[in-house]
């Protein structure tokens, strides 16, 4: 049994590498955290996402080196998770280096991400049509 610990707020939600040797979560707190599965150490800590906004999904590549994360920010981020394995102190109060990409809906919360087996990213929401 293992104790993985480090978010400021509720965890949302986790996700395992393919390769099993990755685990990552993020909360509440506008955070992902990636560890490593066996030592519970923390590898690394994304931060990106608007402060205040909940992450609702994570989503790790086929060969396990990008994790997609989306939220109530109505973004998906995208992120190296093979970039050096340091977490260190400038990282964790600014946004992450290992930032690859912004995509951003309309006003639309993503709630689940997945790689296809030819890994293509794909996300989900919900869409609200708004009455003018």
């Amino acid at each position: 049994m293992r104790l993985y610990t480090g978010h400021q707020g509720p965890v949302s939600c986790v996700e395992i590498s393919p390769d099993g040797k990755l685990l990552a979560t993020a909360s509440e707190d506008s955070t992902v955290h990636v560890f490593d599965i066996n030592s519970a150490k923390c590898l690394k800590v994304f931060r990106s996402h608007t402060a205040g906004s909940s992450i609702y999904s994570l989503a790790f590549s086929k060969c396990s080196s990008v994790l997609l994360s989306g939220g109530s920010d109505c973004s998906v981020r995208v992120w190296d998770v093979k970039r050096s394995n340091q977490v260190s102190n400038a990282a964790m109060h600014q946004q992450s280096p290992d930032l690859l990409a912004t995509y951003y809906t309309k006003q639309t919360p993503v709630y689940k991400l997945a790689f296809t087996g030819t890994n293509v990213a794909c996300a989900a929401g919900a869409f609200t049509l708004y009455d003018n």
